[in-house]
């Protein structure tokens, strides 16, 4: 636990390609028992609700990999950007454009928000989509 909290953060998520469940042992090494971790479709407090996710992100995605790792701050609030990619079984990957705020107490992550445009991330495998997508966000709100 001598790393800084964000790079042991961004440690853990690049482990989770290669080790998959085995890396949800090291929860506890990088989460507070009582996280509260929140995005746009999940509010919830504790470890044991975090690492249920994880579980289900891997029944679900036969690929979850996490890239381009970007931090800016200190271990008591810091922004973590990255690439999140996902496949199921069949079809093609998903990739979704990251950024988790954090605040950390006592060397472990006390709070995550995790930002990102799902719609953007559905359109990903197919670029004309997502072209077609931004050009309607563009007209529609900017």
């Amino acid at each position: 636990m001598n790393a800084p909290l964000a790079q042991r953060l961004q440690d853990f998520y690049e482990a989770l390609p290669v080790e998959r469940e085995r890396a949800l042992e090291r929860l506890g090494d990088v989460f507070a028992a009582d996280v509260h971790f929140r995005d746009p479709f999940r509010d919830t407090h504790g470890i044991e609700p975090l690492r249920e996710l994880f579980l289900r992100m891997f029944r679900q995605y036969r690929q979850v990999e996490f890239t381009g790792f970007s931090r800016d701050g200190d271990d008591e609030r810091f922004v973590l950007t990255y690439d999140m990619h996902l496949r199921m079984a069949v079809g093609p990957r998903f990739v979704t454009h990251m950024a988790s705020v954090v605040r950390g107490q006592s060397g472990r992550v006390v709070e995550l928000v995790d930002y990102y445009d799902f719609p953007s991330a559905l359109a990903s495998p197919l670029p004309l989509l997502g072209s077609l997508y931004r050009k309607a966000i563009n007209l529609l709100f900017l």
